[in-house]
């Protein structure tokens, strides 16, 4: 029922050409003051059954915005928040909306001293059903993107998703120079295609090396607080790391959990927790929010994602677990004897797609995939996709993302992962359910 509604409001939108041209925001003029300013957004950041992140970045920074918040079913406000840009946040306005319903669709619209200045068919989201009621979840993955508006982002839209969630290199800064940072992240998320998609998608992120600072780079960047602070301008996650540190989070979205690990900022900065004599690439804070959340967790799927692939790039480059591979099987370790069932692994980064199957049967219980996402732009690198005894399926394809259809309507619940080309062109696909990574089983 809920993609029906969505259908409805992607065919009002159709009819609507006016109005979605006067909605969707368009690049963003920066580098002084005197530049032409024009609104970036609005996007749907986190949601979850009780709650929503809102977010928009206005053309006219002065003024007080107002979210409104209607409930579709009800024909009711839910929700009225005022605002203010202020340009400490480089005039970047979030809204947290609490008090929501589960599986329950609301429209939105801005306003600015009681004028509208965003409104439109296409304004609205989803939250998702109570945790443990059974229901069918789409989600998109991907990584590496340029600025071109390329039609893999209507691909997505078209497919109607329930969340977008983008694992790094998303955009390309390769700077920690915070006003060139935010440029690049307004730059990204008016690409017009993208935009469209995220006024209604909830989008989470994380970062990987581009967006962090820098090719290979980790936590010993200089400048890294800049980038943070833009990214957590321009994202609207529903945790970032901790005490000002990093922007790991998590999120849920019916039977999946979902984790947005940060393997840029610890990366070489301390110790590892799990070999005192050999750098960290999570950290020992992350570390340990990692595993409690892994222990406590009662999804029948359990996404473990980041930027960075999860074996070997084997070139000379060390952003990669294998540099850290001491802690990749401290993990499994920890999944064995926790007997946590349900995960599986998802990286991006190294401009090849590819579908791993660990052989962890005897430290888990099952075994572990890894899933890698690259790119979504035209630039692969055939290089590394290396041999590996694991290794499933691997091509270097250009435009690419990932479509992750869980359903817990059915027992056991299934997942089933399919790499998608543009213009929806399949690749391939993984198909397992819940008692396939089930220890216990």
């Amino acid at each position: 029922m809920k993609r029906t509604a969505r259908r409805v409001f992607n065919t009002a939108i159709a009819l609507l050409p006016l109005v979605a041209s006067l909605t969707i925001p368009h690049h963003v003029a920066v580098g002084s003051e005197k530049a032409t300013r024009t609104a970036t957004g609005p996007m749907v950041g986190h949601v979850s059954d009780k709650t929503a992140r809102l977010w928009y970045r206005p053309a006219e920074p002065s003024g007080r915005y107002e979210l409104s918040v209607r409930d579709v079913t009800r024909e009711v406000i839910a929700h009225q928040a005022f605002a203010v840009a202020e340009s400490e946040n480089d005039h970047c306005i979030e809204w947290r909306v609490d008090g929501l319903e589960p599986d329950r669709l609301y429209r939105y619209r801005i306003t600015r001293d009681g004028q509208p200045i965003a409104q439109g068919d296409d304004l609205f989201f989803r939250t998702p059903p109570s945790v443990g009621v059974p229901t069918k979840v789409r989600l998109a993955f991907g990584s590496c993107a340029d600025m071109n508006p390329i039609k893999l982002w209507s691909d997505i839209e078209n497919e109607e998703v329930d969340g977008l969630v983008l694992l790094g290199d998303t955009p390309y800064i390769d700077s920690t120079k915070l006003d060139f940072a935010r440029q690049r992240h307004r730059e990204f998320l008016s690409i017009e295609p993208l935009a469209r998609l995220i006024r209604h998608t909830p989008t989470w992120g994380t970062w990987d090396d581009h967006d962090f600072g820098g090719n290979d780079t980790d936590g010993r960047l200089k400048g890294k607080s800049n980038t943070r602070r833009a990214f957590l301008e321009y994202r609207v996650n529903d945790q970032a790391g901790h005490e000002g540190q990093g922007i790991y989070s998590r999120f849920s979205y019916g039977p999946i959990d979902v984790w947005l690990l940060d393997t840029r900022w610890f990366a070489r900065t301390e110790p590892s927790p799990v070999a005192s004599e050999k750098p960290t690439l999570l950290g020992a804070r992350q570390w340990t929010w990692l595993l409690d959340s892994l222990r406590q967790s009662e999804a029948p799927f359990k996404l473990i994602a980041c930027g960075m692939i999860w074996d070997d790039k084997e070139n000379k480059e060390s952003d990669d677990w294998g540099t850290y591979s001491y802690e990749r099987e401290a993990l499994f370790r920890f999944i064995g004897e926790q007997r946590v069932s349900g995960v599986v692994l998802v990286g991006g980064d190294i401009h090849c797609s590819r579908l791993l199957k660990y052989k962890t049967e005897a430290i888990c219980g099952y075994p572990i995939y890894q899933l890698i996402v690259s790119p979504i732009h035209n630039r692969v690198i055939p290089s590394l996709n290396v041999a590996h005894p694991d290794l499933v399926k691997g091509s270097a394809t250009p435009h690419v993302w990932l479509k992750l259809d869980v359903d817990s309507t059915r027992s056991p619940a299934t997942l089933r992962a399919e790499w998608v080309q543009m213009d929806g062109r399949e690749m391939w696909t993984l198909d397992v359910n819940a008692d396939d990574l089930n220890p216990s089983r």
